[in-house]
């Protein structure tokens, strides 16, 4: 079998170099930026396609995609992507029509980089019932935040980029976009349904101020699903945390915490951003098309409520300027506070809670300048 690689980029140019038989591979690459050793290229994509050909298309541009699918089912192909824009928008109806012509789709480099999630629920967890799952699914958010305080902003991102973790265009990964498509496709995949990004409530950690980057709690950009009696809670926001497991995940890497009936607590982490990782996803899921896969029939699944907004919160840090009847607020509440400024600041940890009560704590505060941040 001869395959067609669509895009050279930092995933694509790994996995050619990485690749032996390179007689059989025709590549499509307008500039070659990172100077692969090519044989059979085309700056024409169209010339890819080919019957009894594998597609592994690595571009990443939604509107080329949809053409090199139609052609791959066209052309009886198997296809490969890490293209997660086009997976979180269409997981569903590629499976139907790729089941439908008997040919398989693989997607597993369109999440958490080298981390095997995809082949997990899909292998694994397929009868398995998950209540919960919170992780980091984008390593160049994690990367800047883990040195957030001893570099700019923008240095940060420079260096994101020289290292492979960020493309040149990085808005998706700073403005969590990234971290939404790859959050849907998770959550589609657990609930057998197509659950849009557009339902998912999201924060960015663009434009992070002064506070939060100096503040002693390990910063997250995390992923957050919860079900409770089928009301579903979804979150992707920028949380506070002292936990020393997590804690000591930094720079590009990764992490999963699955909560499900039957294996319980499932902790996962591994590298998520960058083209050697990536690219070795691409690689397992080359040899797993040609292994020979039992379609298993699942039941209809009820549709669920959905909760767009964060009505469901962790536990809250609360910074704000005080008056000394705030301590009769704060005893009644049975609020403990944590540290007190001689500048008439107050540190307040609020415990586990809905937001009813940080509200009505609130009120009586309602003309004072605060800062709240969540923590896990």
């Amino acid at each position: 079998m001869n395959f067609s690689l669509f895009g050279l980029g930092n995933v694509g140019s790994n996995f050619y170099n990485n690749f032996k038989d390179k007689n059989k591979i025709i590549t499509f690459s307008k500039n070659n930026k990172f100077n692969c050793l090519l044989k059979n290229n085309n700056i024409d994509y169209k010339k890819l396609f080919k019957k009894k050909h594998l597609f592994i298309e690595l571009i990443g541009n939604i509107h080329i995609t949809i053409e090199i699918v139609l052609n791959s089912i066209k052309n009886n192909n198997n296809f490969i992507s890490a293209n997660k824009d086009l997976i979180s928008k269409y997981v569903f109806f590629l499976n139907f029509l790729f089941k439908r012509n008997n040919i398989k789709v693989y997607y597993e480099a369109s999440v958490c980089g080298v981390l095997p999630i995809i082949n997990l629920l899909d292998n694994f967890y397929f009868k398995d019932k998950i209540f919960y799952f919170f992780g980091v699914l984008n390593g160049t958010c994690n990367y800047i935040l883990s040195n957030i305080k001893k570099l700019n902003f923008l240095k940060l991102i420079n260096l994101s980029i020289k290292k492979g973790m960020a493309e040149k265009n990085y808005s998706n990964d700073i403005f969590g976009i990234d971290t939404l498509y790859k959050t849907s496709i998770i959550i589609s995949k657990i609930n057998n349904y197509n659950i849009f990004y557009y339902n998912i409530y999201l924060e960015s950690i663009f434009n992070l101020n002064n506070y939060i980057r100096r503040i002693f709690y390990c910063k997250k950009f995390i992923s957050y699903f919860y079900n409770l009696n089928n009301y579903i809670f979804l979150n992707i926001s920028l949380f506070l945390l002292k936990n020393s497991l997590i804690k000591n995940i930094n720079n590009s890497y990764n992490f999963i915490l699955l909560n499900s009936f039957n294996s319980q607590k499932t902790f996962l982490s591994a590298v998520g951003a960058g083209g050697l990782p990536t690219s070795y996803s691409v690689i397992t899921n080359f040899h797993q098309s040609f292994e020979k896969k039992f379609f298993l029939n699942k039941n209809c699944i009820k549709k669920k409520i959905i909760i767009s907004k964060n009505l469901f919160c962790i536990n809250y840090l609360l910074k704000l300027n005080f008056n000394y009847n705030i301590f009769f607020i704060l005893y009644n509440l049975k609020i403990k506070f944590l540290k007190l400024y001689y500048s008439r600041n107050i540190l307040i940890k609020l415990k586990k809670t809905y937001y009813k009560k940080i509200l009505f704590f609130l009120f009586f505060f309602k003309n004072k300048k605060f800062s709240i941040n969540k923590i896990i």
